[in-house]
């Protein structure tokens, strides 16, 4: 009898526990409705508001180019085009006057240097990352750990030593200018590393057979590293890209003073909209932000049509068995 009771409790006991742990291993969860209308609309409010700060600016800027450039001149802000004096309510003449103002050759100037950007960046940062990830050579740490350090170097101070070289060379000069604009920032020690990280991980197993078939090292770097480190190569595309084309402040230092037509787009960008009156010292926001709309719309198109691959690229980046 008592073994009977006691072998129950214990049943019963084990039980109790067993709800318990089931009770906590569940997630939290209210069945209040006004917790869960509060949960909601604070959800809402925080999308709306970040929202709102990420897509007022290109509100802003596309009602702007649209808008006459007489309300400007009366020293009016509108948010929505309005039409002046029985005028265009959307001025897309704003667009044309911007496009006239050298738009042609700052975009010819801007995909000639981004495209050379990317091969001489490319070619440096595969041959670097590829000589860090083959087996160990006499200083290969000591070289290494020497270029990772470079990278604790501030931006400005970079700048402020390729200005002090270029100048002390004459590569300031409009001859020059093009190359200025690619040399200085030809190799990069991540995406060297990034390389460096998808070349070792590609495992010995795949080169040694590759070797056994006959391959030397360039047939095994061409032919079956490379194609294995395709998502980085995009990432480095991706990126060099996107850099070169907003660049703004190494072309400024460069092209200051220099009277050409050829130029980068953000340069051009910022000479847009200027009055033509020489006693009239005013710049049309209107046909500015239509230059502005003109400089990032070909980017746009690019990754709107590449974004599956741009996104993959990145996502994927580092996983040479993948690539």
């Amino acid at each position: 009898m008592l073994l009977t009771k006691l072998k129950t409790r214990h049943w019963r006991e084990n039980r109790y526990l067993k709800s318990k742990q089931e009770l906590m291993s569940k997630p939290y969860s209210t069945t209040s409705a006004w917790a869960a209308v509060g949960s909601w609309a604070f959800k809402i409010i925080i999308l709306g508001f970040f929202g709102l700060l990420i897509l007022f600016p290109f509100y802003f800027m596309i009602t702007q180019s649209l808008t006459s450039i007489q309300w400007q001149i009366k020293n009016e802000v509108l948010l929505f085009p309005k039409s002046f004096e029985g005028g265009k309510v959307f001025n897309w003449h704003n667009f044309t006057e911007a496009f006239d103002e050298g738009y042609a050759q700052a975009i010819i100037y801007t995909v000639s240097l981004t495209v050379v950007s990317i091969l001489v960046r490319m070619f440096f940062s595969i041959t670097l990352g590829y000589a860090f990830a083959l087996n160990n050579w006499k200083g290969k740490s000591a070289f290494f750990g020497f270029f990772i350090s470079l990278m604790i170097i501030p931006e400005i101070g970079l700048l402020t030593g390729q200005y002090t070289i270029v100048t002390a060379l004459g590569w300031q000069t409009q001859n020059w200018l093009f190359i200025t604009m690619v040399v200085p920032f030809a190799a990069s020690i991540f995406f060297a590393w990034m390389y460096r990280n998808a070349f070792e991980a590609i495992p010995n197993s795949v080169k040694e057979s590759s070797m056994l078939d006959g391959a030397n090292g360039f047939v095994y770097f061409f032919k079956v590293a490379m194609p294995m480190v395709k998502s980085t190569t995009w990432t480095v595309a991706v990126l060099t890209a996107f850099a070169s084309w907003n660049s703004y402040v190494w072309p400024s230092l460069l092209f200051n003073g220099v009277n050409t037509l050829w130029k980068p787009i953000n340069l051009w960008v910022f000479e847009t909209g200027k009055s033509k009156n020489a006693e009239l010292q005013m710049v049309y926001r209107s046909i500015r932000m239509a230059g502005t709309i003109l400089a990032i719309l070909p980017m746009l198109i690019i990754y709107f049509i590449l974004r599956k691959r741009i996104m993959n690229a990145i996502a994927r980046n580092g996983n040479a068995t993948k690539g």
